[in-house]
């Protein structure tokens, strides 16, 4: 979504949903009760016909809504299956250069705590303002090139070498997969057409032939407080690494407890 939902707190951004949809649909039925009886009152059988504009525009809105929500909701939880693997990968690495000799493990083993305090503390915060994280690549380039330099003297220091570098292959393949849903959002166009969606089928409940203003009222109130709590849901999980339900770092903070 954009920019401006990330500066205020969830429930803050649900009583913004809320607060404007059963504005309308107060302001809806206030407006539209007493005119859509004297405008469409002659009308042969014109509540069947109300009815089954609503049905229709109703499921097609529903069924945009649902398609949006899993859609949202599967990228939300991939997200966090590629932290929780990028983090098992890194702690799969530390344990192998762990049995490497000294001066190399103290080394590698160094510049992998950078890493985590580096995620932890640096890149998650920049996620969340919509801000890459200069110097993500830093800890892996460095890994790299210390396994590069390494000289076994044995041939099992050859073998553990060429295990690291495997890790070290699992792991950067890991964390660029993590990485392309840090930017991963729903298109604009999709949130226009739910926005849109949601006024046209609020604003044709306002024309349901009830005896009383009150009724009505209670009635499109209804659908936009269900309207305005799906699409709050749909924004939290949108943006796995900037909504107000965002992926969690605790696979890092576990990663980096075993570290130590």
């Amino acid at each position: 979504m954009r920019d401006w939902s990330h500066l205020v707190p969830g429930w803050a951004l649900f009583l913004t949903f809320l607060t404007f949809f059963v504005g309308i649909a107060v302001l809806g039925a206030l407006l539209l009760h007493g005119r859509a009886r004297r405008t469409f009152g002659d009308e042969p059988k014109w509540l069947n016909f109300i009815t089954h504009t609503i049905m229709i525009s109703g499921t097609f809105y529903a069924l945009l809504l649902a398609l949006t929500a899993f859609s949202a909701y599967g990228t939300y939880t991939q997200a966090g299956l590629a932290v929780a693997t990028e983090a098992a990968d890194l702690s799969a690495l530390y344990r192998t250069v762990s049995k490497h000799p000294e001066p190399a493990r103290t080394q590698l083993q160094g510049l992998l705590r950078a890493h985590v305090d580096f995620m932890v503390d640096e890149a998650w915060p920049a996620y969340q303002r919509g801000n890459s994280a200069d110097g993500e690549l830093k800890a892996e380039n460095n890994v790299h090139d210390v396994l590069l330099m390494f000289n076994p003297k044995s041939e099992k220091d050859g073998q553990l070498n060429s295990l690291a570098l495997s890790e070290l292959e699992k792991w950067s393949e890991a964390r660029q997969l993590r990485y392309t849903y840090t930017t991963a959002a729903l298109p604009t166009t999709l949130w226009f057409a739910l926005l849109f969606g949601a006024l046209v089928v609020i604003l044709l409940s306002c024309l349901i032939p009830t005896r009383t203003r009150r009724t009505l009222i209670f009635l499109v109130c209804a659908v936009a407080t269900m309207v305005s709590l799906l699409l709050f849901v749909v924004e939290g999980i949108d943006e796995p690494f900037r909504g107000s339900m965002i992926v969690s770092v605790d696979p890092y903070l576990k990663a980096g407890h075993t570290f130590n």
